[in-house]
């Protein structure tokens, strides 16, 4: 007997809109001979299916078992309305005649299945013929919830294919479908739909709009859709003297296979060019040309901080860095990061001996080859060998590579296969990335030799991310293009808080129901243009997602920008520990709801006490937090400028360890700094603690061995000695440095009571960071002090025994996972906890990383790590919120 008909609404959560969604039902409604519709709406994607329940329940298991690439479903919730009840709304294009079942294709994107016995014959009582087929209709506001947007999506393989086979998009560098292409970063307003992009003021053709009403085609209701008879264009500027260049010369150049051309002829004379990417400019040259790297460093103020590169493909990046499965997972992945890749070892020395290749080779013509990936024994390309400029990433060990996202990218590699290009932000040192063409000429016109420019508008400002992978999980550094407005779930509702985050590796985060959606990588807030970008953005990121703020969360340190800005916008306000953030982010992510070992190392962050954190095991849950151990205090001299000038804290740390005899130990630190007009203050600043702050960060101790070693005396950007002393690191050395741990009644432990609540207009300076050690709980553990005047020594006696550097680093950083086992143990033994948290900046070190989640899992202990989000600073944000929410209780009305 058949099975009877049945009527379900079925209401889909998640990220369901821009990603081919509601093509993806309709086609998979007709594969299972359902009828009724699909609409966007909102808060999601709300669908009608009328037929047999056994095919409304095989259509719920394809629904969620084989969304399309892109999607994220969260949530699948349904019920049965009335059996006469439809949808009174106008379809967006006519009824759709019942295809033949057996010329149906299988819903997107999922893999093979078992063949369905049904599926392969018509339906024996069909559709009633007082009933529709399956349609798609317009897009209906529901409430005032909302759904998710889709972050930017790398072009797909068939737009590619198009871009060779469909005739009015032949090399048409702007070509998109529902699976691919650019989202966020044109988008004005919810729903998603191309009037609130800015493809607005582009009408669409006949054929595109044929494809966008026609729910068969895989444009069906892309909203960037067009194609070189409707879309966009590209413009070439020239900037440099004609003389420099061969050929006929134009100031502005049109047409994509002269801009193309002229894109090939500079980079191969080695020049630099500004090119407009989805979400900013990128500025762009030969990575093989010492020349043109350097020129380009010196054009952008930045002096030693690695470039990014971007090769055609997986095999192109083989020729000169490792990488691993999970590795080539995200490189490959529709999300195209900057992934940081171990550089193969013998990169450099090849590239001292074969000189500096200041050319790149010779062009393909456009018909070869295919843009789509070639394997290697088709790619007589890939036997070249790739010798990288030394200051691609000088003193780094790895590579940050990226993959083309954009159709212009591959035409690009169409004709230089073999090419490995810098591809880095666009703009100046500290300054958000340029997104206006006009600002691009201002700003390029004399670092670039040419400026290329495209007619649609970026909306929403993006640099690219960068992920690193570590024990085969990649971790994100700089959350972006991709990735972002991505929301992280929570199992609690923060709706209506405002997190204003940190000031370095800014992100801010507002909060909607269960959800806290963080912004995009903002930059350094002491810049102003940065500041005026995280404003925007604030503005912005509140009115696409409906967001009213009524609760603001922000850091502790009274100076911070983002803590004024909180203060400042008049609403009650929650101050939280900067290291106590760092780990509710992290417990945030991954729901956890007890209390844990909480292992936070990085470069700063005010303290209960006053002085700098950053060396911390805290015992925390979201709402407290009790300070157990912490690095040794160090003094600063100088404060911020001992952050950028390590040898100022590594002479600190020597007088820490050996006292004044310090002066006379043979190490070119000290010697060197003798000369040095400011020796005197210095010295001054260290002995008698003036103008001296003390700092327990784990990122200070970096910094000062670093300078002891010789391995880099200043910082030229954010963490650079870090990273520079972890890439010396030999991996086979074992041993460690000894260490010991010292209780220090004097310093009691912070706890959740210096987290302040209040109104934004009852806080002074005073007030914002009244919590001090005198508040404590009077049950508070005594703080553990961690000395390291130990390994100090013994790290000097190696440096004058010649022991190699390589050795010493690993040695240090073995001490440091010591540290790591030996403290949870510690506080495992006194609180009974067994949950451990990594994070924390430091914690990119994926040496340091990996060995301390190895060590603490192999002694029993559940280890946590940011994945989602980043544990520099830029994930603060997400911790603040849930920090506000458990301590107050907020509930929005």
């Amino acid at each position: 007997m058949p099975d009877p008909r049945q009527s379900r609404e079925i209401h889909v959560q998640g990220l369901v809109q821009g990603v081919g969604f509601r093509p993806f039902v309709y086609r998979l409604a007709l594969r299972h001979r359902l009828s009724g519709w699909v609409r966007n709406a909102d808060d999601g994607v709300v669908i009608r299916v009328d037929g047999p329940g056994d095919r409304i329940e095989r259509f719920l298991r394809d629904l969620r078992d084989h969304p399309p690439k892109a999607a994220h479903i969260y949530e699948i919730s349904q019920f049965a309305p009335e059996m006469d009840a439809d949808c009174t709304e106008d379809s967006e294009h006519g009824p759709i005649p019942t295809p033949d079942p057996d010329t149906e294709e299988s819903p997107d994107h999922g893999p093979e299945r078992s063949p369905d016995p049904e599926a392969d014959h018509p339906d024996p009582e069909g559709f009633p013929g007082n009933r529709p087929a399956f349609r798609i209709v317009r897009s209906q506001s529901r409430s005032d919830r909302i759904t998710q947007v889709s972050p930017d999506i790398a072009v797909c393989e068939d737009c590619l294919e198009d871009m060779h086979t469909q005739p009015h998009r032949i090399a048409y560098p702007f070509t998109n479908c529902t699976h691919c292409g650019p989202r966020f970063t044109i988008i004005r307003e919810l729903p998603y739909d191309r009037p609130a992009t800015t493809m607005a003021p582009f009408e669409m053709c006949e054929a595109c709009r044929s494809e966008y009403g026609s729910p068969e085609d895989r444009r069906f209701h892309a909203q960037p859709v067009a194609c070189n008879e409707c879309g966009p264009e590209y413009a070439l500027m020239r900037t440099a003297p004609a003389e420099m260049l061969s050929g006929t010369h134009r100031p502005v150049i049109t047409g994509i296979q002269a801009i193309l051309d002229t894109t090939v002829e500079i980079l191969q004379q080695g020049g630099i060019i500004a090119i407009k990417g989805l979400g900013g400019f990128h500025l762009v040259c030969n990575a093989e040309s010492d020349a043109a790297v350097r020129r380009l460093r010196d054009a952008k103020l930045r002096d030693r901080k690695p470039f990014a590169v971007m090769v055609r493909d997986h095999a192109s990046a083989s020729r000169f860095v490792d990488i691993g499965l999970a590795e080539a997972g995200v490189l490959t992945s529709w999300r195209r990061p900057i992934v940081l890749l171990k550089e193969r070892q013998h990169r450099k020395g090849e590239a001292e001996a074969a000189g500096d290749p200041q050319t790149l080779p010779q062009t393909h013509p456009p018909s070869h080859p295919p843009l789509h990936p070639l394997t290697q024994q088709a790619r007589p390309d890939l036997q070249r060998q790739v010798h990288l400029a030394p200051d691609i990433n000088p003193g780094c060990a790895t590579v940050g590579v990226m993959l083309p996202y954009m159709p212009f990218h591959h035409m690009i590699f169409e004709r230089l296969p073999d090419a490995v290009l810098v591809m880095t932000s666009g703009n100046l040192t500290d300054e958000p990335i340029v997104i206006d063409n006009d600002e691009a000429v201002r700003t390029f016109r004399g670092m670039a030799d040419a400026i290329i420019t495209y007619n649609r508008d970026i909306h929403n400002r993006a640099d690219d991310p960068v992920v690193f992978v570590a024990r085969d999980r990649p971790r994100i550094i700089r959350r972006s293009r991709g990735y972002v407005p991505e929301p992280v779930r929570l199992p609690f509702s923060v709706e209506g808080i405002f997190a204003a985050g940190a000031e370095l590796s800014h992100c801010f985060a507002v909060g909607r129901e269960h959800e806290a959606m963080l912004s995009q990588h903002i930059g350094d807030l002491k810049d102003p243009a940065t500041f005026a970008f995280f404003e925007e953005s604030v503005s912005r990121f509140c009115a696409l997602f409906r967001v009213q703020p009524r609760l603001a969360a922000c850091d502790l340190h009274p100076d911070y920008l983002s803590t004024r800005y909180a203060q400042e916008l008049g609403l009650p306000l929650v101050q939280v520990q900067h290291h106590h953030a760092h780990i509710a982010a992290c417990m945030a992510e991954f729901h956890l709801d007890e209390p844990v070992i909480g292992i936070c190392w990085d470069g700063t962050g005010l303290g209960t006490d006053q002085n700098i954190w950053g060396g911390e095991f805290l015992h925390a849950d979201l709402a407290s937090f009790e300070r157990f151990a912490h690095f040794d205090y160090l003094p600063l001299p100088g404060g911020d400028k001992a952050a950028k000038q390590t040898w100022r804290t590594g002479l600190s740390l020597l007088h820490h360890t050996f006292g004044p005899a310090y002066l006379d130990l043979d190490l070119p630190l000290v010697r060197n700094q003798q000369n040095r007009p400011e020796w005197t203050m210095v010295r001054q600043a260290i002995e008698r603690q003036i103008n001296a702050p003390l700092s327990s960060a784990a990122g200070r101790l970096f910094d000062a061995v670093a300078a002891i070693t010789g391995v880099c005396g200043q910082n030229s950007y954010h963490a650079e000695a870090p990273i520079r002393l972890e890439a010396l690191a030999d991996t086979r050395t074992g041993d460690a440095y000894p260490f010991t741990l010292e209780d220090d009644v004097s310093k009691l432990s912070g706890s959740g009571m210096y987290d302040q609540i209040g109104d934004s207009d009852s806080h002074s300076d005073s007030d914002s960071h009244s919590g001090s050690d005198s508040h404590s709980d009077s049950d508070s553990h005594p703080a553990t002090v961690i000395c390291f005047r130990p390994m100090v020594r013994a790290l000097v006696a190696d440096l004058r025994k010649g022991v190699p550097l390589p050795v010493i680093s690993a040695r240090f950083h073995n001490t440091l996972v010591a540290v790591t086992e030996t403290v949870a143990q510690k506080m495992r033994a006194h609180y009974g906890t067994r949950t451990v948290v990594l994070t924390g900046g430091v914690f990119q070190n994926r040496y340091l990383l990996a060995r301390c989640e190895d060590r603490l899992e192999a002694v029993g202990f559940r280890v946590f790590s940011p994945l989602a989000i980043p544990a520099n600073d830029a994930g603060i944000a997400l911790g603040q919120m849930a920090v506000a929410t458990r301590k107050t209780g907020f509930q929005a009305p």
